[in-house]
Order: structure tokens, then sequence, then C-alpha cells
């Protein structure tokens, strides 16, 4: 592994010492030019703005600056138009602080496609230029254009073949789109430059400042609308993310969320999200050129810049991983890292894992994209908090039916049982003596057992799934009032009003368990001849209505009653009300029928369904 590594270094050296080497021969060795060191200088300046602003695609380096290498090399020499690029591309890697040895090998390879092209004009493509006509001369250009994007990019993208991971399909598609426009562009300007000279015109220095500034300008546009477009993906990418990871309780799954789709706006080589586990970082989730021992293996605290990140709770961002104290045993993972970026995740004070960032180049991060990290990391850590908070409820929803289901069993059905085996008891010891007292109490408790066995069947259907989110509301409530009619013998009538719409799982619900209670004390209580529920859609609300011709009660009473006997029906309906923000109304006189009114506020999507409705099927 080591030595292959070896060869694809020296392969790139051997790239820049040959190219170096064949510019510098060429200059010395070129003839004489009768351009004048004016027109050098104007097309200088145009290339260096042209560097200077590069498309930010793939490592940020995919330039037109064709179109003036070929103008210098056809009106000095190649070696001019090498050097030229050489010391521009060096100095401005230099201005931006990002790696020497990089640039060096990217004027290498540009070099060597610059000999390919005066190869080709030597032989025959300056015949074709001189052919006349439109057919051949275009025909050289093109061919001139092609030979160079091959030779270039294919010393580029060949020499990754001898890395230990190549990422030759990183370089091909990433940057595809930008460097076939980048070719079209300059197959344009090659053209035209070819026009302009072979009409006759022997332009000044400030015609050529004309001709090549509008390209100039192109680069420099595009880089800023570049830049812009990839700050609007940021603000896109994070509406997403903050979307699609809150509904999603899986930490492992947020982190993929998160990772993956980082790559559109901030450019890495690789990037890991760890989990912190009892003192140790385990690798989650990857992506990129991730080797493959860091895939597997964990971490401890102490090691590297995500131990550092995780023992002290703070991001990193390290433009330079090889005088970073803390990146030493990441080098050793990785001796290709140059750079790297690395937030926590933390809540409450609590590190729960950490996002990294490596890339093969110097200063590859900028302080935007660690600001963008950690927005992203705070989302991702809201996402986790949520996730607890939501499994949080649910334990405590668990917790609470448990100690629900407690106290009915021991007020209702135990209390019912322990009074029907004292009388049994008692009834066995007075059999022979008193038997029709006896009878009068397993009358008694034949009565207690039935009650009893109402109260296990109910208990047993509050435990099941709602009839309302399995069959839908109507027909649950249908059922249920087809059931009460069944058990009582009780007239039940059900009627649904309005134009019915979707509404929420917890609203459904609740309509449901709040007519089932109602039932079920008119049922116990009432002694009616008829209940009637109606279920009525209007535009802003739903409304269910439970009314019996019974005996009715006095509401204050009940209550009290409730509380002393540990009877909560009507406390239970009344929270389910509160919870929805709904409005729960008992109407009832002792002798005179009770009507229960549940009424629920519809949201907006509801009520444009109704208005939907009825501006449909209305007219």
């Amino acid at each position: 592994m080591k030595r292959k590594f070896g060869l694809e270094r020296v392969s790139r050296w051997l790239v820049v010492f040959a190219a170096w080497s064949w510019a510098v021969v060429s200059f010395l060795y070129q003839g004489d030019s009768h351009w004048s060191v004016f027109h050098l200088l104007t097309l200088t300046a145009l290339l260096l703005f042209t560097e200077f602003f590069p498309l930010p695609g793939h490592e940020g380096r995919v330039t037109v600056h064709f179109p003036f290498l070929f103008a210098i090399s056809t009106m000095y020499s190649t070696g001019v138009a090498g050097i030229v690029y050489t010391a521009i591309v060096l100095s401005v890697t230099w201005m931006m602080k990002h790696s020497l040895i990089r640039a060096a090998f990217r004027t290498g390879y540009t070099i060597l496609g610059l000999f390919a092209v005066q190869l080709f004009l030597d032989g025959v493509g300056d015949g074709w230029m001189e052919q006349g006509g439109v057919a051949w001369p275009a025909l050289a250009v093109t061919v001139v254009i092609l030979l160079y994007e091959g030779t270039s990019k294919g010393i580029r993208d060949g020499i990754e073949y001898l890395r230990p991971r190549p990422r030759k399909a990183l370089l091909w598609i990433n940057n595809g789109r930008l460097e076939l426009g980048s070719a079209l562009v300059s197959l344009f300007y090659c053209l035209a430059y070819y026009g302009m000279l072979h009409q006759g015109r022997d332009m000044d220095s400030w015609a050529f400042l004309f001709f090549f500034t509008p390209l100039a300008a192109f680069a420099v546009l595009s880089h800023v609308i570049a830049r812009l477009i990839r700050k609007e993906r940021k603000l896109k990418l994070l509406f997403l993310l903050t979307t699609h990871i809150n509904k999603d309780l899986n930490l492992k799954k947020v982190l993929k969320q998160t990772l993956h789709p980082l790559s559109k706006v901030i450019h890495y080589h690789y990037g890991i999200g760890y989990l912190l586990r009892e003192g140790r970082l385990y690798p989650a989730v990857t992506a990129g050129d991730v080797p493959e021992s860091l895939k597997r293996q964990s971490q401890p605290l102490n090691r590297g810049l995500n131990g550092w990140v995780a023992s002290h709770g703070l991001p990193a961002l390290v433009h330079h991983a090889q005088t970073d104290p803390r990146c030493h045993s990441d080098l050793e993972d990785n001796e290709e890292i140059r750079s790297m970026l690395a937030v926590p995740l933390e809540m409450d004070g609590e590190v729960l894992g950490v996002i990294t960032l490596g890339k093969n180049e110097e200063r590859g991060f900028e302080e935007v994209d660690l600001h963008f990290l950690q927005v992203l990391a705070s989302q991702t850590v809201v996402a986790i908090k949520n996730a607890r908070l939501i499994d949080e409820r649910e334990r405590r929803v668990v917790a609470e039916e448990r100690n629900r289901l407690a106290r009915e069993i021991h007020d209702g059905i135990a209390q019912s049982f322990a009074g029907v085996l004292m009388k049994v008891e008692s009834s066995r010891k007075i059999f022979d003596t008193q038997p029709e007292q006896v009878k009068a109490w397993l009358e008694e408790s034949e009565e207690k057992l039935r009650h009893g066995l109402k109260e296990v069947r109910h208990s047993i259907t509050t435990l099941r799934p709602s009839p309302a989110a399995q069959i839908g509301l109507i027909p649950a409530l249908t059922r249920r009032v087809e059931a009460f009619e069944h058990e009582t013998e009780v007239k039940g009538i059900f009627t649904c009003k309005g134009n019915q719409v979707p509404l929420e799982p917890e609203v459904g619900e609740a309509i449901y368990m709040v007519c089932h209670e109602a039932l079920s004390n008119a049922a116990k209580h009432a002694q009616a001849s008829r209940v009637h529920v109606t279920l009525h859609y209007e535009p802003d609300e739903v409304r269910l209505t439970v009314e019996d011709d019974g005996l009715g009660f006095s509401l204050a009473k009940a209550v009290y009653k409730a509380e002393a006997q540990k009877r909560y029906g009507i406390v239970g309906m009344n929270e389910r009300a509160q919870q929805l923000g709904a409005a729960l109304h008992f109407d009832s006189e002792e002798g005179k029928g009770t009507r229960v009114v549940l009424t629920i506020p519809i949201g907006e999507e509801e009520e444009a369904a109704v208005h939907a409705h009825s501006s449909t099927f209305g007219g």
C-alpha cells in the first residue's frame, strides 16, 4: 500500500518536472515574435483574473483558462504560456493559502496538454488552418480542444489509478458538466480568435483587452453566481434536512440524512458521523473516500481530532493537519488528509457524537463551512432530543395507562369480586338454615358478576387500538351504537350530518372514546329508553352529541361522587377534550335526561377540505 502511494507521488512530481523542464527549454529556444510585451501583459492580467475566480466545482479548480493559454502559445511560444501559467497558478494558490504541491501538479498536466497541442499544430494542424474556408480551420480548432482536454485531464485522472483508493469517479462525475462547459466556451473563443487573426487585422493590446475581457468577466460572474447558488443550496438543504430528520427517531438514520447530502454544499473527500458510547467514538455513518480501517475501528477520547472535539465539546477547523498535534493520529489512519472540520453533537451539556469532514487539500474548509455544519449539528441534536422526548412520553403514557388500569381493577372489578366472595362464604354457612337469604345473595352476586364482566370488557376495549383508527370514525361509531343497543336493549340511533372530511387520528380517537364513555355511563346510570348519537361536521368544527331521555344527574354531585369513589370517567373525558383544545359540555338535570356535547375546532387543512367539498357538490 505504501509503495503504491509512493509511486503515485513520484509520478506526480515526474509530470511536474517534465512539464517545467519542457517549458523552460521551449522558452530559451523560442524564435522572435512580432507581438509586443503589452499584449503578453494584457493576456497575463486577464488570465490572472480567470484563475483567481474559478468555478466552485470539485476542489474549486475549473477555469476557462485555455483560450488565454492558446493565444499566448500561438503568439509567443508554448514555453512562455507554461511559465506564465505556472507563475499565476502558484501566486494565486499562495494568496489563497491552498496546497502548493497540488497547484504544481495542476500546472504540470496543463503544460503537457499545451505541448500536445503544439505537436499537433506543428504536424498537421497549421496545414488545416491554411486550407481556407471554415470547415478545416473549425476542425483543427476542435481537435486542439479535444487533444488538450484529453491529454491534460487524462494525465490528471490516469495518475488516480496509482493511488490506494482512486477518486477517478469523483473527478469525472462531479466536474463533468463544468469541464464540458469550459471546453465549449474555449472552443467558441478559439474559433473567434482564429477568425480575428486571419482577417488580416494587426490588433494592438487594447483590442486584445476588449476581445478577451468578456471571457474574464464571464469567469468572474460565473464564480459569483456559483457561490450564490451554493448559498441558496445550503438554505434549501438546511430546510430539507430539518424537515426530514425531525420525522425520524433513529439516531443513525438522522446522521445519514445529515452527512450524505452535505457534499452538495461543502466539498469534502470523506465524512464520518461518530456516536459516543462508553467513552469511545464509534463510526455510525461514513461518506466519500473513507479508508476501510476508519469505517470499522472505534476511537478513544484521547486520540485524534474527533476525540479532542468529543472530550472538549468544542468545534475545530484545521487548515494544516500536518502541523496540528491533534491530527497526528488522523494522519496515521489517512496520510493524504490535509485539512479537517469537526463539530460535536451536544445536548444539554452531554456530547452524543461528532461529525467530521476531511479534505486532501490545505485550507480546504472555510469559516462559513464551520458555521453551517454547526447549524446542521444543532438541528440533528434537536431531532435526537425530540426522539428522546417522544420515547419518554410513550413510557409515561404506558405508565399512566397501567396506573389507570390498576385503579379500575382495584376500585371496580376487585371490589365487586370481594363483595361476591363475602356473600358466597356467608351463603355457604347459612345454606341449610336460611335458603331464602342464600337465594337473594346469589342473585345479588350474579348481578355484580355481570357488571364486573362488563367492566372487564370495557378495560379490554381501551387496551386495543381505537376502532376509529382501524375502520374509520363513522363505521366505528355506528358499531358502537349497535353494540350499545344489543347490550342494553335500549334504542340507539346514530346520525352523521354535514360534509365528511378527514380528521387527525387523535381527533377521531377522542371523539370515539368520549362517545364510548358517554354510552357506558348511559348504560350504567341513565335508565333511558332511547339514546341518540349525532356527529355534525361544520366548516370550522366537528361536534359530537350524545343525548338520552334517562334520569339525568347533577354534574357537581356526579364529579364529587366519582372522585370519592376514585372513578374517572367524566374526568377522563374532560382531559381528552383539553388535550385537543376542544370544549366538552354536560347538559343534564335530575329527571330530564342528559346531553353530552364535544366540540372540536378543525385545522386549516380540514377546513379547506370542507370548503372544497362544499364548492364541488354544492354548485
